[in-house]
């Protein structure tokens, strides 16, 4: 049984996690790569990672040479025909509005989408005789 409302702010995402005066800071995307990166960090030194954390991996103008390669690597393997783009089955929730992945829901994991034929006939109206 789904709980949520179906409707999710950001800003009662993020209310929960930072200081409400600090939200609005947020409309700069940069902002967000500023923040949360180091309690990334912080938490998987928490876990005992062992990573060498004089590299980043953020794949925009913050870090052009690491964005650049990605690019290429890409570019290379759509070259190659290895990243394939196209449709594919997604679960839709009602309740969300929106895609729902395996780990999203509360039961039914391992649930995959269902495939149905339908036929639609066309309905004649009945003689008087």
């Amino acid at each position: 049984q789904k709980t949520g409302t179906g409707i999710v702010r950001q800003w009662n995402i993020l209310a929960k996690m930072v200081d409400p005066q600090e939200i609005p800071e947020f409309v700069d995307p940069y902002y967000w790569l500023k923040y949360f990166p180091p309690i990334g960090v912080d938490h998987l030194k928490n876990f005992g990672v062992g990573v060498d954390w004089r590299r980043t991996f953020i794949t925009t103008a913050v870090n052009p040479y690491y964005d650049a390669f990605i690019r290429w690597q890409f570019e290379t393997l759509r070259a190659k025909n290895k990243i394939l783009f196209g449709k594919r089955n997604n679960v839709y929730s009602l309740v969300d509005g929106q895609v729902c992945a395996d780990h999203d829901r509360s039961e039914g994991e391992g649930v995959g989408p269902q495939e149905y034929v339908l036929i639609k006939l066309k309905v004649l109206p009945i003689e008087d005789t």
